[in-house]
């Protein structure tokens, strides 16, 4: 019989249906039953109702349709196979390296001076990084992506997984691989110090920033050794100065890790200097960026601090980003834009890209209507580069940086998701992308996570090897357009996976630790309840009125062009409160308890406290 597993929503939603109720359930992999009673037979599991972890986990994952289980005997015995020719054991030693046959036909980049840099606990490498100063004012800047391709070739079993699950899902205490492990973490990741099978993109930069005109970018296979694992906060601690400075005689362990020091005759002061140099043209490519219209809506990402039990959560913030992180995503766009025109001029209308529709006018409209109301500031809409121009303005006049915080998360709401296309499915017009101001653009630099970028490196090698090869692609348009669409579905629900489980940790987080007196921001009114934008976490969370009828009072009404209002009246003292009557409206400030809902499922609670700065009337 067909096991139903119901996500924690649903189960709650439904807890005090009438015994005999029919309700439809979900199959494990997405597709719809015929219908249920309730309650719920014996063979119908309940997850996410207990508060438990696990339950949780398996709630979120199933919900949002990420739920892919453990690989079949089958994949993971191919993909044994695949790697089985390169893994050897000398001694002590094992690992995995490229076969003689694997070099044919590769251009040979194991001596050149490159490195990954990533987040400290990553495991799976996908881009590695070189640049050479070519003397001239010129530099060459190399991108090397692991080459997964030519490990999974169509319609094997390990691809058609791959297929299926289109992403690996990244939660705060787990990861669901796209791929099996023996690929994933080792003969794909680019690991330092062995010797690995790349697809790389080789191009010319001018040191302000600017492509080269006119120069013939270089796409291909190529086999390289990465001479060190660099992450995000030894990167930056070399951008700041702070290690491998001029006349600094002895590394600082804490700064630069011994583990994370190059090897292979690559000195510490060389790779230093080399991401010094980076950075610097790095900068100046993303001013470029902004001053041609990109523009940078980023979301605050919460980042965790798990006990050895993998479940207690001992430290939650959000995520900072640093010129080490900027650093790597400006030749990560780079790569994608370039592969992108590739695609178009040599693989025509089987292209596989990720454009970017613009936002919803209203919504925009709306949310400049209301930084107009706040701080009287004018907001123009018209484009990306008039929308980030009045951001950088408001940036230079705006004396309140959460004013400013919150302004910005308003105008990330009507902005409309990025999706995968087929070139030929839609017009050209189609194609461009708002957020980053550019005609075109595509996914090629993390093909171990995104099923996406293996049809990208696919279609690119197609068009290496020539016009034959591209017209006998194993896809036709539509079928590129078809997994382009499994692709956004997939990848929409990894994103609301991962959101959900970083809501969990942060619930838990609070539980132990629950916040006192934090600022929110009011961000939205409903009828009996309101959002606050939480600057001190990052995050959004919802006051429900009705959990503080015993000293609240509250009428919500609507005021003409000015949206809901929600007036409350205190009846009676409450944990010492002074104010007596508070207007909710938008970005009117309170003070709020953060802690852990009493039940599950688990999340955030915010009990309201009273106003901030004089709010109330």
């Amino acid at each position: 019989m067909q096991q139903f597993r119901l996500s924690n929503d649903v189960a709650e939603k439904y807890k005090d249906a009438p015994e005999g109720s029919i309700f439809s359930a979900k199959y494990t992999y997405g597709s719809w039953s015929e219908h249920f009673k309730w309650p719920p037979c014996t063979h119908v599991e309940q997850f996410g109702l207990t508060g438990n972890i696990e339950d949780e986990t398996q709630a979120l994952l199933m919900e949002f349709g990420v739920d892919h289980g453990e690989f079949t005997t089958h994949v993971l015995e191919e993909s044994q196979r695949v790697v089985a020719s390169g893994q050897y054991s000398v001694g002590t030693e094992s690992g995995w390296k490229p076969t003689s046959d694997m070099y044919r036909g590769r251009k040979d980049y194991r001596n050149q001076r490159i490195f990954t840099i990533d987040p400290t606990t990553a495991k799976d490498l996908d881009d590695a990084l070189h640049v050479t100063d070519l003397g001239n004012g010129q530099v060459e800047i190399g991108v090397h992506i692991a080459d997964v391709s030519f490990f999974i070739p169509p319609d094997c079993e390990i691809d058609i997984e791959a297929q299926r699950r289109c992403t690996t899902v990244y939660l705060v205490d787990r990861t669901v691989p796209m791929l099996p492990r023996p690929l994933c973490e080792v003969a794909c990741s680019l690991n330092e110090n062995v010797e690995r099978l790349a697809f790389s993109c080789v191009w010319r930069m001018n040191r302000d920033g600017s492509l080269v005109k006119d120069q013939e970018v270089w796409y291909g296979r190529t086999v390289i050794k990465s001479c060190a694992r660099l992450d995000y906060s030894t990167a930056q601690n070399i951008i700041e100065n702070k290690v491998a400075y001029p006349g600094e005689n002895e590394i600082d362990e804490k700064l630069w890790p011994i583990s994370r020091r190059p090897t292979g005759g690559h000195t510490t002061s060389q790779v230093a200097n080399d991401v010094r140099f980076m950075n610097e043209i790095a900068q100046a490519r993303r001013k470029l960026r902004f001053q041609n219209g990109a523009i940078a809506l980023s979301a605050v990402k919460l980042t965790f601090k798990l006990d050895d039990d993998r479940e207690t959560p001992l430290l939650c913030e959000p995520y900072p980003i640093r010129d080490s992180n900027k650093l790597v995503e400006e030749y990560m766009l780079l790569a994608n834009y370039l592969v992108a025109q590739r695609l178009i001029t040599h693989t025509g209308p089987r292209a596989c890209l990720r454009n970017h529709e613009p936002p919803d006018p209203e919504g925009l409209q709306q949310a400049a209507d209301l930084a107009m109301e706040a701080i009287g500031f004018n907001i123009d809409i018209e484009s990306s580069e008039s929308l980030q121009r009045s951001l950088n303005r408001l940036g230079r006049e705006c004396q309140d940086p959460i004013l400013l915080q919150c302004i910005t998360e308003l105008l990330k709401t009507p902005m409309k998701p990025a999706n995968y296309i087929a070139a030929g499915e839609i017009s050209d017009e189609g194609w461009a992308h708002f957020a980053l101001h550019i005609p075109y653009y595509t996914h090629f630099t993390s093909p171990i996570r995104r099923y996406a970028d293996v049809i990208v490196h696919r279609l690119l090698q197609a068009s290496i090897e020539g016009s034959e090869a591209v017209e006998d692609f194993p896809m036709e348009v539509k079928e590129i357009g078809a997994i382009c669409n499994t692709c956004n579905e997939k990848k929409d629900g990894s994103r609301k996976a991962q959101e959900r489980s970083d809501a969990v940790f942060l619930a838990l987080y609070l539980r132990r630790f629950p916040k006192k007196k934090q600022l929110g921001i009011v961000m939205s009114v409903g009828n009996t309840a309101f959002t606050l934008f939480l600057p001190a976490m990052g995050i959004s969370a919802v006051v429900f009125l009705d959990e503080h009828k015993d000293w609240i009072e509250y009428k919500a009404f609507e005021v003409p062009n000015m949206g809901r209002r929600i007036n409350l009246k205190r009846t009676q003292r409450h944990k010492g409160e002074q104010w007596n009557e508070l207007l909710i409206k938008n970005f009117v400030r309170v003070w709020v308890s953060c802690g852990c809902t009493d039940r599950a499922p688990l999340n955030v609670k915010l009990e309201l406290e009273g106003p901030s700065l004089n709010e109330n009337i």
